[in-house]
């Protein structure tokens, strides 16, 4: 199969700056590309396992150029609240990779634990809300994920990183080629269950998409995170309206408080919607008042 890529178990792999990488086993496979857990066996991270992202979607050359920008994106990127890479190259002339942490904890994991305080949630809401706010704010264009879901946040200690950049698109710019593979693409470029109003009316090509979108489907995330579910009902297709349930209850004292931000972040109408910025004030008072409590109940912030 063109499409098909396959490291075998303690196969290496060689980046372009001369490390090796042993594969110990695959980890996920995507649209455009398949992910292996990797240690290095050479080089200053000796030891060290690494998540390491192949193309493989040979049948689909346009997608190459997608994959590349999101390795070029992520080896420039500046934010510890955005995955980082160590390492890239290209496997025999056809495939390029890129050597990234290796962070095995993910949100969705962690919603489904529902172990975590109030003072770590709102602690990850606020490190995303940077995240997005850095994304919004890069030059000369923004960039916008388009796929922010619990599978794609992953959890290292206390700190949230945002990964899997494979769908981004940089704001305002190739729209017309951008439309086309956002069609062709799986899931028609977004997550089914975290669709946003922004992205459907993209896909039927009745305005632009801006970095707002990542507010809606944070949004959703973090009100999934703040109650058990997700507020977006199921729909029928992806073209089809977003339509969302009254957020669930969230538990506590600062629940108004929470759930008065997630109505904003939940704007149906972009154009009422504010960017990711403001909304690191109103998080970071959420997040001393939770603090606050957290020490007058047991004397720290439960970290």
């Amino acid at each position: 199969m063109a499409d098909s890529f396959h490291l075998s178990i303690g196969q290496g792999i060689q980046s372009e700056t001369g490390v090796w990488y042993r594969n110990l086993q695959i980890l996920g496979m995507g649209g455009n590309a398949v992910t292996f857990l990797a240690v290095a066996t050479s080089g200053q991270h000796r030891g060290v396992p690494f998540a390491i992202k192949v193309f493989r979607r040979l049948s689909k050359p346009e997608r190459r150029g997608s994959f590349l920008s999101e390795m070029q994106f992520l080896k420039d990127c500046n934010h510890p609240s955005i995955l980082r890479i160590y390492d890239a190259g290209i496997y025999r002339q056809n495939h390029p990779f890129f050597v990234a942490e290796y962070l095995p904890n993910t949100l969705h994991k962690e919603i489904r634990g529902g172990k975590n305080s109030v003072v770590v949630r709102i602690s990850y809401a606020l490190q995303l809300l940077s995240a997005l706010a850095y994304l919004e704010g890069l030059v000369p264009a923004a960039v916008i994920h388009r796929d922010i879901k619990p599978q794609n946040i992953f959890i290292k200690g206390m700190s949230c990183v945002l990964g899997d950049f494979g769908l981004m698109k940089y704001a305002y710019t190739d729209e017309a080629d951008d439309q086309e593979s956002f069609k062709e693409s799986v899931g028609f470029g977004m997550p089914f269950a975290y669709r946003t109003p922004d992205q459907v009316a993209y896909l039927n090509n009745e305005s632009a998409l801006t970095p707002k979108s990542d507010v809606f489907q944070l949004g959703l995330v973090l009100a999934e995170l703040f109650t058990g579910r997700n507020p977006e009902r199921r729909a029928a297709d992806f073209s089809a309206p977003v339509e969302l349930d009254p957020l669930g209850a969230i538990p506590g004292s600062l629940s108004e408080s929470i759930t008065s931000v997630l109505s904003r972040m939940l704007v149906m109408d972009p154009n009422s919607r504010e960017v990711a910025s403001r909304f690191l004030a109103p998080w970071e008072g959420i997040f001393q008042s939770a603090v606050k409590q957290a020490h007058a109940l047991e004397g720290r912030a439960i970290w």
